[in-house]
């Protein structure tokens, strides 16, 4: 059995240690030595980007929050127009640097795409910039409205957050958060934010296979 290698470590503002490894010529990125993302099992991920971007309009902008392993940013390219851009928002520099080499080949290399702006920073300060002008967002940046990596994510998951991604988007624009299950409380707290709310199963590999996570998508309703 080939070994499981640790290649790097990055740590995250609040002291959380995020450790790459390699195996069989995998890649999984872990937390407290459980397994956080990894490139065998991605369908979920890519699930997001489908639900966000549909009907998108014209030069539409659309915002990633959480690089990962590139496979919603990719998914999100795939979606978008040639004059369509993406905002990819990542907090830890080092996922960036490792989507740049180590990562980039098992999602296309999506980073090199002249479409995506990669934004370091903080998602909750990215999103507060955007008025009225994003077609979509796309929130992966955790477990899903209980956050397991950093605390201060909550505040996105906020009423205060909620209406800054509701002044965010267009008329028609859609956030799709990334949940490891079924959340029917943040999905209330997305319909009283002024959100049509719909809910959707994703399996983590292609066919209904793999483990069952849920994409929540809330519509901002048009003008």
């Amino acid at each position: 059995m080939k070994p499981r290698i640790k290649l790097a470590t990055a740590t995250t503002p609040d002291g959380t240690e995020l450790d790459l490894y390699e195996h069989d010529g995998h890649h999984e990125i872990s937390i407290r030595g459980a397994g956080l993302m990894g490139t065998r099992q991605h369908n979920s991920e890519e699930e997001l980007a489908r639900h966000a971007c549909q009907e998108l309009p014209e030069r539409p902008v659309v915002m990633v929050g959480g690089l990962g392993m590139g496979f919603t940013l990719r998914a999100a390219l795939d979606l978008l127009p040639e004059n369509g851009k993406v905002l990819q928002v990542e907090l830890v520099p080092e996922i960036v640097t490792w989507n740049r080499n180590t990562l980039g080949a098992h999602s296309g290399h999506p980073l090199e795409d002249p479409r995506t702006k990669v934004v370091l920073g903080d998602v909750v300060k990215a999103i507060a910039r955007e008025k009225g002008t994003l077609a979509a967002i796309m929130l992966d940046i955790d477990n899903g409205s209980e956050p397991m990596v950093m605390k201060r994510n909550a505040r996105l998951y906020s009423r205060k957050g909620l209406d800054m991604i509701h002044r965010a988007l267009i008329p028609g624009g859609r956030v799709a958060v990334w949940s490891a299950t079924d959340d029917p409380l943040f999905a209330n707290k997305l319909k009283r934010s002024g959100l049509h709310v719909t809910q959707h199963e994703a399996h983590a590999r292609p066919g209904r296979k793999g483990a069952r996570h849920c994409i929540i998508v809330g519509q901002k309703r048009g003008q």
